[in-house]
């Protein structure tokens, strides 16, 4: 029976990549340290949540009990080592047939056999007559599966699932229509690691999980300082360009460049252009001046990519605007799963 379950949910690419949506659901970004939610309904955002990762079926579960705006439809938006975004020419096939085409196919653009696999891809643009461009999001089957069936023992069922680079893409797509004319990268630093994408006016084509993550810098303030995590947390967002801790922030973000900078690389070298722009999110981008640090590293326009921009999806006159705007940084995953 979960397997028949699975087959109707592992659908990781919306077709049209953003969609507007008039559902009532709750859109949940499964973080390594965090869980974080948006609530939807009719078509509008009313509700929003961030809670620290233990159990993603238990707290999910709490706030079915603890909020009346809670909805029982869930999405999922997840990141992991076991799951990959890949861009690939690809001969023009019937589109009946594609799938089935990609499966023989998967192991030149996957370290894993594709009977370990669900996948699921979309057909981004006509390259030429006899060729297109093809986003593939994988994930492996046994990690799916495990999530699947926590969620299943608390008697909740996931609608649908993506992943997480498929649903900042889907944000950045949605706030910022302008980007058609830039090559960009959007950087989400994470928790545990980070993810780039890199889109070639409007059009990904590049995704990766980099190393780099905000529990670097926050276990260095938790030794320095003797705090626990959170209280790191609080010194961390309060920095000034004066403080002695500012410096170790900007060190580390040059040692983080040179990785970002292998990536601009890899895009320059093979397009022949450079990027124009680059986008932050994740928590981190809350601190004051960290884009400053980017932009001076990377010689590069940096800006703090805005999940509350104006979109196709905005907030219901009763969501509380004033205490988000200290977490939003936290949401754009979840504000991407939404769309």
């Amino acid at each position: 029976m979960l397997q028949k379950t699975q087959n109707k949910i592992i659908k990781f690419v919306k077709k049209n990549l953003v969609k507007k949506n008039s559902e009532t659901f709750t859109a949940v970004n499964l973080g390594n340290y965090f869980t974080k939610g948006i609530v939807v309904k009719k078509g509008q955002i009313v509700d929003y949540f961030i809670e620290t990762t233990k159990d993603f079926s238990e707290i999910i579960e709490k706030l079915k009990v603890d909020r009346k705006t809670f909805p029982k439809k869930i999405r999922a938006s997840l990141k992991s080592p076991a799951c990959l975004v890949r861009y690939f020419p690809f001969p023009k096939t019937d589109r009946k047939k594609l799938k089935q085409a990609l499966y023989y196919q998967l192991n030149k653009f996957i370290p894993y056999p594709p009977k370990e696999v669900y996948f699921d891809y979309t057909v981004l643009k006509e390259i030429d007559s006899s060729q297109n461009y093809i986003l593939l999001a994988v994930a492996k089957k046994d990690y799916i599966d495990s999530i699947l069936d926590s969620f299943k023992k608390k008697g909740i069922l996931i609608s649908e699932i993506t992943l997480d680079s498929i649903s900042l893409i889907n944000l950045f797509l949605d706030r910022y229509p302008e980007s058609k004319n830039l090559n960009c990268c959007i950087l989400d630093i994470g928790h545990g690691f980070s993810t780039m994408n890199i889109l070639e006016k409007g059009v990904p084509f590049f995704s990766r999980e980099a190393k780099f993550s905000a529990k670097d810098i926050v276990e260095i303030i938790t030794r320095i300082k003797n705090l626990s995590q959170k209280e790191a947390g609080k010194v961390l967002f309060g920095l000034e360009k004066k403080d002695s801790l500012f410096a170790l922030l900007e060190e580390n973000i040059s040692d983080w460049c040179k990785e970002i900078k292998n990536s601009f690389d890899f895009f320059e070298l093979n397009k022949g252009k450079n990027l124009d722009k680059l986008y932050l999110t994740g928590g981190l981008a809350a601190i004051p001046g960290i884009a400053d640090i980017f932009s001076e590293n990377l010689e590069m326009d940096t800006e703090i990519l805005q999940p509350d921009k104006a979109g196709s999806l905005n907030f219901s006159d009763d969501f509380p605007r004033k205490e988000y705007q200290g977490y939003k940084h936290n949401l754009a995953v979840s504000s991407g799963l939404a769309l």
